[in-house]
C-alpha cells in the first residue's frame, strides 16, 4: 500500500491569519485606543467640501476673549482650517465626527476646547506669517499638540 501526503488546506488561512496579526501590530503601534495617530503626525483631513465661514459661529456671542478670538480666526482663515485635523479627538468621537478643523468652530464645540482655539490661533498666525502649505502649518500643530511617539 502506497501512502500519499495528503495538502494541508490550511496553508492559505495561516498566511492570511499571520498577515491580519502583522497588520493589527502595525495599526496598534501607530493609532491611540480612541482611534487617533500616535506617532506625532496628524493624518491627512479630507476637507468638509466648503472652505468659507458661512458656518462658523459669530465671535461676539462669546464673552471670554479667547474664544472670541478663536472664532475669529476660524472666520479669517476657514480654507486652511477645512484641511486640517484637530488633535482634541472630535473626528474620533462618534457625537462629532468632524473632519477637519473648520467643523469644530461650526458649533460651541471649539469654545470649550483649548486644543482647537490654538489650534485655530496658530494657523492663523502661521497664515499672517506668509505661510500657505498646509502640511506645515498642520506640522506645527502637531509639534504642539500631537501626542509625543512613545519612546521619545
Amino acid at each position: 500500500m502506497k501512502h500519499t501526503a495528503k495538502k494541508s488546506s490550511y496553508g492559505p488561512w495561516l498566511i492570511a491569519i499571520a498577515s491580519v496579526l502583522a497588520l493589527a501590530a502595525v495599526v496598534s503601534t501607530t493609532v491611540g485606543r480612541k482611534g487617533r495617530p500616535t506617532d506625532g503626525h496628524a493624518p491627512v483631513v479630507v476637507p468638509t467640501g466648503r472652505s468659507d465661514a458661512s458656518f462658523v459661529l459669530d465671535p461676539a456671542r462669546f464673552a471670554d476673549s479667547r474664544q472670541r478670538e478663536a472664532y475669529a480666526a476660524a472666520r479669517q482663515v476657514p480654507a486652511v482650517l477645512n484641511q486640517l485635523y484637530c488633535w482634541c479627538g472630535c473626528k474620533e468621537n462618534r457625537a462629532t465626527q468632524h473632519r477637519a478643523l473648520l467643523e469644530c468652530f461650526e458649533s460651541e464645540h471649539a469654545a470649550s476646547c483649548d486644543i482647537c482655539m490654538g489650534e485655530a490661533m496658530i494657523a492663523r498666525s502661521l497664515v499672517e506669517q506668509g505661510v500657505t502649505d498646509v502640511r506645515r502649518i498642520q506640522s506645527q500643530i502637531d509639534v504642539s499638540f500631537a501626542p509625543q511617539p512613545s519612546g521619545s
